[in-house]
Protein backbone atom coordinates (compact mmCIF):
# COMPACT_ATOMS: atom_id res chain seq x y z
CA UNK A 1 0.00 0.00 0.00
CA UNK A 2 1.60 3.22 -0.97
CA UNK A 3 1.88 5.72 1.89
CA UNK A 4 -0.27 8.09 0.72
CA UNK A 5 -2.68 5.61 0.90
CA UNK A 6 -2.25 4.77 4.39
CA UNK A 7 -5.34 7.12 5.96
CA UNK A 8 -7.23 7.14 3.12
CA UNK A 9 -8.64 3.70 3.83
CA UNK A 10 -9.99 4.96 6.62
CA UNK A 11 -12.52 6.50 4.79
CA UNK A 12 -15.89 4.80 3.89
CA UNK A 13 -16.40 2.88 1.16
CA UNK A 14 -12.61 3.18 -0.15
CA UNK A 15 -11.19 -0.08 -1.57
CA UNK A 16 -8.12 -0.52 -2.88
CA UNK A 17 -7.62 -3.80 -4.01
CA UNK A 18 -9.90 -3.00 -7.53
CA UNK A 19 -9.31 -6.45 -8.58
CA UNK A 20 -11.85 -7.40 -5.96
CA UNK A 21 -15.62 -7.83 -7.55
CA UNK A 22 -18.32 -5.65 -5.37
CA UNK A 23 -20.12 -9.36 -5.22
CA UNK A 24 -17.23 -11.36 -3.73
CA UNK A 25 -17.25 -8.99 -0.51
CA UNK A 26 -16.68 -6.37 1.27
CA UNK A 27 -17.92 -2.41 0.85
CA UNK A 28 -15.30 -0.86 1.96
CA UNK A 29 -16.44 0.03 5.71
CA UNK A 30 -14.38 -1.94 7.67
CA UNK A 31 -11.16 0.61 8.41
CA UNK A 32 -13.86 3.55 8.88
CA UNK A 33 -16.11 1.70 11.39
CA UNK A 34 -13.52 0.26 13.55
CA UNK A 35 -11.70 3.71 13.60
CA UNK A 36 -15.12 5.08 14.79
CA UNK A 37 -15.54 2.64 17.48
CA UNK A 38 -11.99 3.19 18.63
CA UNK A 39 -11.82 6.91 18.47
CA UNK A 40 -15.04 6.95 20.61
CA UNK A 41 -13.35 4.51 23.53
CA UNK A 42 -10.88 7.68 23.31
CA UNK A 43 -8.29 5.54 21.43
CA UNK A 44 -6.57 5.61 18.18
CA UNK A 45 -5.77 3.55 15.13
CA UNK A 46 -2.78 3.93 12.56
CA UNK A 47 -1.76 1.55 10.14
CA UNK A 48 1.92 1.88 9.26
CA UNK A 49 4.45 0.25 6.71
CA UNK A 50 7.29 -2.54 8.05
CA UNK A 51 10.33 -2.50 6.63
CA UNK A 52 9.82 -6.26 6.40
CA UNK A 53 6.85 -5.51 4.25
CA UNK A 54 3.56 -5.48 5.01
CA UNK A 55 1.25 -3.50 7.39
CA UNK A 56 1.07 -2.89 11.18
CA UNK A 57 -1.84 -1.68 12.53
CA UNK A 58 -1.98 -0.40 15.83
CA UNK A 59 -4.24 0.25 18.45
CA UNK A 60 -3.97 2.51 21.28
CA UNK A 61 -6.51 2.46 24.42
CA UNK A 62 -6.26 4.53 27.02
CA UNK A 63 -6.08 2.94 30.67
CA UNK A 64 -9.00 2.39 32.46
CA UNK A 65 -11.59 4.31 30.08
CA UNK A 66 -9.72 7.73 31.08
CA UNK A 67 -10.04 10.00 28.02
CA UNK A 68 -6.57 10.89 26.58
CA UNK A 69 -6.50 14.78 27.17
CA UNK A 70 -3.88 15.33 24.43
Amino acid sequence: MPEAELEHVFEPYVRLEASRARHTGGSGLGLAISRAVIRAQGGEVTLSRRAEGGLRARVALPLHGRQSTG
